[in-house]
């Protein structure tokens, strides 16, 4: 027997416990190494993929995610494999092994596991990385294929890379099983656990920092985005102590209700989880946040994407809008021409708008400094404005008098320029108009371009009495068509802006190619971030399936006992269902909130009720981590009652 011979034997007999680690390696591998393929690939590197530079920057941001998350999780499986494992060390080390011999037996250990997790996930990265490359063909809609090639690039910087991680790591973790005494290693298991104490402060703390954080996030809007960074201070802190302090006290106040307590298996049950409490409130609070973040980015990507549609209509209220600074010609494109191109093209006008309006100049305040500025807007009559509000089915103007509402574009920035009541200046040329104003709108009913990107609309005959005696050349004109099926338009509408003149290439708007390109863009997100969160999902998982499997000697010793004072198998399965059930599902139950209230924030900012898209979201994570909860389970009892006499 040697060393060598020694840790292979230690891999194999410890192979369950490997089994979720050395899985959720693979698969960092694998995606480390396809996304790596796709970077260093020479199409992307000499630009000859659409879009594929875009993508190139997304993925590196991945991957630099996937090593920061890596790190964390080798760090903590690491330790997690050497605790329960101290007993072994001490008796190696009674047995004449010397400390340098201990730390090149576990050395050994983890560079066997870590060289076959990085050969296989390159080898499953290699295979499957035409598929990915097909895929971003597909989502791309390149007219050829990218070609499959071998990029040596992505395996020098995937298998050098783990490596150095996995020996860094590796020697970090030896020098706290090395420096431990003999007596330590032996006794470490069988120390007493104490009654986990609860400070009452730090429980009213937990509870404001979550409130705090809730509050911010619901109420937070375009305007006060910089509430991100101190609404993730407020959750981590109110998590931490939520599962350290408030959870610990939740299972004191339920240990002292004895009518419950006796009843059935819960004497076990609570006791083992109030002793061990404290203990499982660092991975409570890792994953609790990691289901957060899971949630939290695969919702907003899916949100994003399945409401884009919706967004396209709200920002660019016309398929095909223009802006004639000069309203008594049709300088940018004739709208017979654009008529005449969407009926060969066999698309059908739903409904189109022609307005006029007068370029005016009025002081607002800046949306950082409040310092007040002079703003243009174009003044239209509220008979035009209601027209083309009814047709996008938007609430009419009601006004009178020197009335005026300001029309602000968009609907997600809630930043209110005026107020109602206040009293406003319009210039036009020499004149000057003195009008209330009744309030704000941020919503669209025109093309948002040049002068009628803002609006300001004030009664009908205030109107005419102001535009009487200004000539047409002098004021702009708006117009803009609806299509049927506008989403199929981007030849149609690639052809209407070949035939405009549109100097400035800011005149004309069509809403198909801002809309496809988005969607494109979005989809290539989603893809992305799709693989980045079943990571993440995995490796959360393989957290909690070091947890159950880390203190499995210590579980079978307590469940013989119980089961030689007369404990069924079946009480048995019910004690070890109900401990792995809370230690998958109670940290869950927190990022799922966690993740509600971020997606009220992300309605608050795209201006959506979003409700049912987050449920889908977080039913198809519910699925799947029942699916996880029960391969687990299944593997845990049958580990445990197998040593059942």
């Amino acid at each position: 027997m040697n060393i060598r011979l020694l840790a292979k034997r230690n891999i194999q007999g410890n192979a369950q416990r490997y089994l979720a680690y050395f899985f959720s390696i693979v698969l960092s591998v694998s995606i480390f190494f396809i996304y790596a393929s796709f970077i260093f690939h020479p199409d992307v590197v000499h630009a000859n993929i659409p879009g594929g530079q875009l993508i190139s920057k997304g993925l590196i941001a991945a991957e630099i995610v996937i090593i920061i998350f890596s790190v964390f999780f080798i760090a903590y499986s690491n330790a997690a494999f050497i605790q329960p494992r101290k007993k072994e060390f001490g008796l190696l080390t009674l047995l004449g092994m010397s400390k340098s011999q201990l730390r090149k037996l576990i050395y050994l250990e983890q560079t066997m596991v870590s060289l076959i997790s990085i050969l296989i996930g390159v080898g499953l990265g290699f295979l499957f990385s035409k598929l990915f490359l097909m895929a971003v063909s597909w989502l791309l809609a390149v007219e050829q294929p990218i070609s499959f090639v071998i990029v040596p690039e992505a395996f020098v910087y995937t298998i050098v890379g783990f490596i150095l991680l996995f020996q860094l790591l590796s020697l970090l973790s030896l020098f706290h099983i090395g420096n431990a005494e003999v007596v330590d290693l032996l006794k470490g298991k069988q120390k007493p656990k104490k009654t986990p104490f609860v400070s009452k402060w730090l429980v009213a703390l937990s509870a404001v920092c979550l409130s705090i954080s809730y509050y911010l996030a619901g109420t937070m809007s375009l305007n006060n985005s910089y509430r991100v960074l101190p609404i993730v201070f407020f959750v981590l802190f109110g998590t931490y102590f939520l599962f350290s302090q408030s959870i610990v006290a939740l299972c004191s106040r339920l240990y002292r209700k004895k009518k419950s307590l006796y009843g059935g298996t819960n004497l076990i049950t609570q006791t083992n989880l109030i002793f061990n409490i404290k203990d499982y409130s660092r991975l409570f609070f890792l994953t609790s946040i990691i289901t957060a973040v899971i949630l939290t980015a695969a919702g907003t990507l899916f949100m994003f994407s399945a409401d884009l549609k919706k967004q396209g209509m709200d920002n660019i209220p016309q398929s095909i809008g223009w802006v004639e600074n000069d309203a008594s010609v049709y300088s940018v494109i004739e709208p017979s021409a654009v008529e005449k191109t969407l009926k060969e093209d066999g698309f059908k006008i739903l409904y189109e708008v022609n307005m006029t309006g007068v370029p005016i100049t009025h002081m607002l305040p800046h949306m950082r400094t409040g310092e007040s500025n002079e703003n243009r807007s174009l003044l239209i009559s509220e008979s035009d404005y209601n027209n083309a509000a009814a047709l996008r089915k938007i609430e009419p103007a009601k006004l009178s008098g020197k009335e005026a509402l300001y029309i602000f574009p968009y609907g997600g920035l809630d930043y209110q320029f005026v107020r109602k009541g206040e009293q406003k200046e319009l210039h036009f040329g020499n004149r000057t108009i003195q009008v209330t104003m009744i309030g704000q709108r941020n919503q669209s009913i025109v093309a948002p371009i040049k002068a009628a990107t803002t609006l300001m609309v004030v009664d009908d005959q205030l109107y005419h009495e102001i535009t009487a005696d200004v000539p047409l050349k002098e004021m702009a004109r708006v117009r803009g068509y609806e299509v049927k099926d506008w989403e199929e338009s981007m030849e149609t509408s690639s052809e209407i802006e070949q035939m405009s003149s549109n100097p400035d290439h800011n005149q004309l708007q069509t809403r198909a190619p801002i809309y496809q390109e988005m969607k494109q863009g979005s989809i290539l997100i989603l893809f992305i971030g799709l693989f980045v969160s079943l990571l993440f999902f995995i490796v959360q998982g393989s957290m909690m399936y070091l947890r159950v499997f880390t203190n499995l000697e210590d579980k079978k010793i307590q469940i013989h006992a119980l089961h030689r004072l007369g404990l069924t198998k079946k009480e048995i399965r019910q004690i070890l269902s109900a401990e792995i059930r809370i230690l998958f599902f109670a940290p869950f139950l927190i990022g799922v909130i966690h993740a509600i209230v971020a997606y009220v924030a992300l309605s608050n900012l795209l201006g959506s009720n979003l409700f049912v898209y987050s449920a889908m979201v977080i039913a198809t994570y519910f699925l799947f981590q029942l699916l996880y909860y029960q391969v687990t389970k299944k593997m845990y009892e049958r580990a445990v009652i197998n040593s059942i006499k």
